[in-house]
């Protein structure tokens, strides 16, 4: 079996950069890192030797703080289609096992009509990861197979427009 690339590491490529990747910056992480400070500052306010507030606080700083930076650092990975601006939506469907050259000549062939009378079975056999952009106008596809412990890509990562992409995309909505 020839060895693929999985959708979410080669999407930008198979695309010619249509796909691109952005990291958002993470507003709770912005409120943790705020909520620290205001912490620290409030601890260093209070004057009584013998309190233990203050420790309290510095400490509840020092965990938000770090707790922030983490936050901060792994952001939020999200994907859009450049063309039309649209956000894309990662969904994953589960077919039964021997589904796996049904689908695979499906896609091939743009005859998506097939798709309604494959077997589906839940988290075992074959699974196919879509990336769907909101507005419908860009569909990638690709074919797993569970193969032990893990599934492998099966397929190269194909993507479908405009038409294809909407009738795509209405089946994957609508079988969820």
């Amino acid at each position: 079996m020839e060895r693929y690339a999985v959708i979410t590491e080669d999407i930008e490529n198979v695309t010619n950069r249509e796909v691109v990747r952005q990291n958002r910056i993470s507003m709770v992480s912005i409120g943790f890192i705020l909520l620290s400070v205001f912490l620290a500052l409030w601890a260093f306010s209070i004057t009584d030797p013998n309190s233990s507030f203050s420790t309290f606080l510095l400490t509840t700083a020092v965990f938000m703080l770090l707790g922030g930076i983490v936050k901060f650092c792994m952001g939020r990975r999200c994907y859009f289609f450049k063309p039309t601006g649209s956000p894309i939506k990662h969904m994953t469907l589960y077919f039964d096992n021997k589904e796996s050259q049904h689908l695979k000549d499906c896609m091939e062939q743009k005859r998506f009509e097939i798709l309604k009378g494959l077997k589906r079975q839940i988290n075992t056999g074959v699974k196919v990861d879509a990336m769907i952009a909101a507005d419908s106008r860009f569909v990638a596809l690709q074919v797993s197979e569970y193969v032990p412990y893990t599934y492998e890509a099966a397929s190269p990562v194909m993507c479908y427009y405009e038409n294809d992409a909407l009738l795509l995309s209405d089946y994957f909505k609508n079988s969820r």
